[in-house]
């Protein structure tokens, strides 16, 4: 078969990092010349960017691999992302994997397609963890589109990878390396080519976003990145991902408070809400240092949604230290959570701290985070009952109701009735009724 008719589909597990790489990797296969199917269609090549954020995320990984290997016995598997590099062994050693590519590796994927299956078990090529995704790996047809390419409204765009912490949980840097930026030129121009193309809001993403610009000679920061992005006056908005809670500083809830193309949202992971169990995860701020950051931004920038991560059981965590956590949460405007129960991770420092916790007091706390999370959720929701919103409405629509899709500036997910001339445009809408999962909302 030639290679222009061969079909490759890539899936992406894990974090907006990851979802850049897999876009970027779709743009090494066009350019080679082959075509990219959705990864539940019938394709001659299967690549799987797996995440090794925790031990599940390892076994999703595992999973697909082998699903993919019962449907389609005679394609070609590549396997890279997290776990690839983390675990290559590992990997290998799942019946069905032709390739295990590492981050650093990414860019190879085209020369392994060529080279088609593998008859005695996998090819494994994983480099130096410290050389990380390589900040080439950028994509190109979202400036450049090319046809089949599906039209987005937003999108991710990766100026930094790598992370110099060692937080006692994590396992990512020993898959992505030190921390490395993308010039501040490359982002411009990028930015540039994403708003000729019509896109209307870009994600800024990074595995630790709040170091940009760090390992340049001249030293930078995110924030002068931010207010060069805003000074620009580029037609779109930018969303920030996620930021630590001590990256954000006063200079930055000022900026925050009056920029004009950033969206009036923000991810502060807190991790634990004790002291103790924050300076064992080797987290740099208070609890204290959290609150007032999060009631500083609540106070100063209109309307913000403000979002955090929660570990729940982390080793040395008793009822007390967890319901300081819970109260904490509960006292602060917190728009929603993202609830992590702690499981055991290899090659990382917790896993040999004291004080592990049954499973069962796990499962118990994270059901108390969720109800709360659920009060929070609707709690925010509630106060934009009958406001009028600017949403961006989606080029797809929602599944189950068929309705059109889309967020607001400060996230809340929006469902509403309407054309399809409406999609990929800015409206107007009025929110009408709180959901689920978000708010329902007319347009006249």
């Amino acid at each position: 078969m030639d290679s222009i008719d061969k079909r490759v589909a890539i899936t992406t597990l894990g974090c907006r990092s990851n979802q850049y790489d897999s876009t970027a990797m779709e743009d090494f296969v066009t350019d080679a010349g082959f075509e990219v199917a959705p990864f539940s269609a019938e394709a001659e090549v299967y690549i799987i960017n797996t995440c090794t954020v925790t031990h599940k995320t390892d076994g999703e990984g595992r999973q697909l691999v082998r699903k993919v290997r019962r449907k389609h016995p005679d394609s070609v598997i590549i396997v890279t992302g997290c776990y690839a590099q983390v675990s290559p062994d590992e990997v290998a050693e799942i019946d069905g994997v032709d390739y295990v590519l590492g981050n650093p590796e990414k860019d190879r994927v085209v020369e392994c397609i060529k080279k088609g299956r593998q008859k005695n078990g996998a090819h494994v090529v994983v480099g130096d963890y410290q050389k990380g995704t390589p900040l080439k790996l950028r994509v190109q047809n979202y400036i450049r589109p090319k046809s089949g390419r599906n039209i987005r409204t937003r999108v991710n765009l990766k100026v930094q990878d790598g992370c110099n912490k060692n937080c006692a949980f994590c396992v990512i840097p020993l898959a992505r390396g030190r921390s490395k930026s993308v010039a501040l030129t490359d982002v411009m121009a990028e930015i540039k080519g994403l708003v000729k193309n019509g896109f209307k809001e870009m994600v800024l993403t990074g595995i630790h976003l709040g170091a940009y610009g760090i390992d340049f000679t001249a030293g930078y920061s995110v924030l002068q990145l931010l207010r060069e992005i805003d000074g620009a006056g580029f037609d779109a908005k930018f969303r920030v991902s996620s930021l630590d809670p001590d990256e954000v500083s006063p200079e930055m809830i000022e900026f925050l408070a009056s920029a004009s193309s950033i969206c009036n949202h923000l991810h502060l992971p807190v991790q634990s809400g004790d002291d103790k169990v924050l300076k064992m995860m080797n987290r740099p701020y208070s609890a204290q240092s959290f609150a007032g950051t999060v009631r500083g931004l609540a106070k100063e920038v209109t309307d913000i949604a403000i979002g955090t991560d929660v570990i729940v059981g982390f080793p040395g965590e008793g009822e007390q230290e967890f319901e300081n956590t819970y109260d904490l949460l509960e006292a602060l405007p917190i728009s929603y959570l993202h609830i992590f129960p702690y499981s055991k991770r290899a090659k990382t420092l917790a896993i040999d701290m004291p004080g592990h916790n049954d499973p069962k007091i796990i499962k118990q706390r994270a059901a108390r985070l969720h109800a709360l999370d659920a009060r929070k959720r609707r709690a925010f929701y509630n106060r934009f009952l009958g406001r009028e919103m600017t949403v961006l409405i989606e080029s797809g629509r929602d599944r189950k109701t068929g309705l059109l899709k889309g967020r607001t500036t400060n996230y809340i997910p929006v469902l509403v009735e309407g054309g399809d001339e409406l999609k990929c445009k800015e409206v107007s809408v009025r929110l009408t009724d709180i959901l689920k999962d978000g708010m329902r909302g007319s347009y006249d």
